[in-house]
């Protein structure tokens, strides 16, 4: 019972409200929940890419226009038909193109954060865990793919995507950032306070943080030159 009294209550002052002075109609919508983001953010993109397609289109066609996408779009969608047929116009295409990729970048953010959350034992759903891992399969085979099939550019197109890109570093008058001297004298000094500052920030929220991580901070707290060893080791090696 307990607990009732209290909803009773305020069901009973809710239904004399409504009596006495009617619907509030002027209510604030509440914000999508998170079952509908997702769903929340495809109406969104799709509504974007109509705007922006429609927004080359004459006013006289433009209706017209717009009832024959919707159309287009759904059956493709529900189909599962490329999208792309012959005639398009290179401009409608780029803008596809790159609400695709738009899409796409959303996918893999929300891919990787979720499987760092998975990775650190925070509390996630069986729905979030079964999509990640379907994600994280999807880009399995597609490396797979590439690895069989690829490369998808071809050695020309490489050479003159590098060439450009030094011809515009060159413009801009670039200078490559030098690594830091291996015999830093104060370099051990200071990766201590670093880990004295993390060790602090942990220590107030101690619950949160996983026990392997507050473990690796002890373990290089303990053993300043050999941590600092390993992070010139990995900044030297890893491929950018």
């Amino acid at each position: 019972m307990r607990g009732i009294v209290p909803l009773l209550e305020r069901w009973l002052g809710n239904l004399l409200a409504r009596q006495f002075e009617g619907r509030n109609s002027e209510g604030i919508a509440k914000t999508v929940t998170k079952q509908r983001v997702e769903s929340h953010y495809d109406l969104q993109l799709r509504a974007a890419v109509m705007h922006d397609i429609l927004d080359m289109m004459p006013e006289s066609i433009k209706q017209q226009i717009e009832d024959d996408l919707a159309t287009h779009v759904r059956s493709l969608a529900m189909l599962n038909i490329l999208w792309k047929v012959p005639g398009m116009s290179t401009a409608i295409e780029n803008i596809i193109l790159r609400y695709i990729k738009s899409k796409t970048d959303w996918c893999c953010s929300v891919a990787h954060y979720n499987r760092e959350r998975i990775r650190h034992g925070a509390t996630v759903d069986k729905a979030v865990v079964k999509k990640n891992l379907g994600c994280l399969t999807l880009e399995q085979e597609r490396q797979h793919d590439y690895l069989k099939d690829g490369p998808y550019i071809s050695a020309e197109e490489a050479v003159a995507i590098y060439t450009a890109t030094v011809h515009w570093l060159e413009s801009r008058k670039f200078s490559p950032i030098s690594f830091p001297p291996l015999n830093y004298k104060h370099a051990t000094k200071l990766l201590v306070l670093i880990l004295e500052k993390l060790k602090e920030a942990y220590s107030v929220k101690v619950e949160s943080v996983p026990t392997r991580r507050l473990a690796l901070i002890e373990q290089a707290y303990d053993n300043p030159d050999e941590c600092l060893s390993r992070i010139k080791r990995l900044l030297l090696t890893q491929i950018v």
